[in-house]
């Protein structure tokens, strides 16, 4: 019976001790981290960069297109000493605020911007040079000085029709642009209202007229007549 409680006991000792072992172990693992005491205090933590990427629109500027580099005015008949109206016009123009030049319609809001500075206004002005206001003749490659005329006796008359959409978008005409002289006279303005997007499509009519009491040099022959150099400028300010 004594060896019998012996062998009991020490069986009951054993099992014990593992249960011992078992939450020492428990405990331990609290601490795997590392192998000494942690110290109050900043630590690094690593570093993270930042990036974004934004579209930046172009600056927004006044454009016109197409740029008309010669006017052919025509007669509905014959000089026959009576005053005589010459007429022509342009193909459609384009005027425009915007980013890129040859818009054909209004470019969206968003293509360009003013980034916060005043927007420009614009006019669009005609020109003629000094000692350029007038029309000469020429009946083949013989000039007849007697055909021709100063622009102070018959103007040549300017007239912009403008399509749907311009006068709401700020464009203003001069209606009876009329220029009997050198110098430069509006043809059109923008002076409030500007946007990002203001467009006008618009054509150019020009007038002139042979004056009555001509005496041609030379008959049965065609005249042809050669007028001001018209210098186009857009004014932005």
């Amino acid at each position: 019976m004594r060896n019998s409680k012996l062998v009991a006991t020490k069986v009951g000792i054993a099992a014990s001790m593992l249960g011992m072992v078992v939450a020492l172990s428990g405990i331990t693992s609290g601490f795997a981290a590392g192998s000494t005491a942690p110290a109050a205090g900043d630590s690094g933590a690593g570093t993270a960069e930042t990036s974004a990427s934004v579209i930046v629109p172009p600056w927004c500027g006044w454009n016109i297109n197409p740029v008309v580099s010669s006017i052919t005015l025509e007669a509905a008949g014959s000089y026959l000493g009576a005053d005589l109206i010459l007429t022509g016009s342009t193909s459609a123009v384009n005027a425009y605020v915007g980013a890129a030049t040859g818009a054909t319609t209004a470019p969206a809001s968003n293509n360009c911007s003013w980034f916060g500075k005043t927007p420009l206004t614009a006019s669009f002005g005609v020109t003629i040079a000094p000692d350029n206001a007038k029309f000469t003749a020429k009946s083949g490659s013989n000039a007849d000085l007697g055909m021709g005329w100063d622009l102070s006796d018959k103007p040549l008359v300017i007239s912009n029709t403008f399509t749907e959409g311009c006068t709401a978008a700020g464009f203003t005409p001069n209606p009876g642009a009329s220029m009997a002289a050198a110098g430069t006279t509006e043809a059109w303005s923008v002076s409030t209202g500007v946007l990002t997007n203001n467009f006008c499509n618009y054509s150019v009519s020009y007038t002139a007229t042979i004056p009555a009491n001509k005496q041609p040099i030379y008959g049965n022959s065609t005249y042809v007549f050669t007028g001001p150099s018209l210098i186009h400028t857009l004014t932005t300010e």
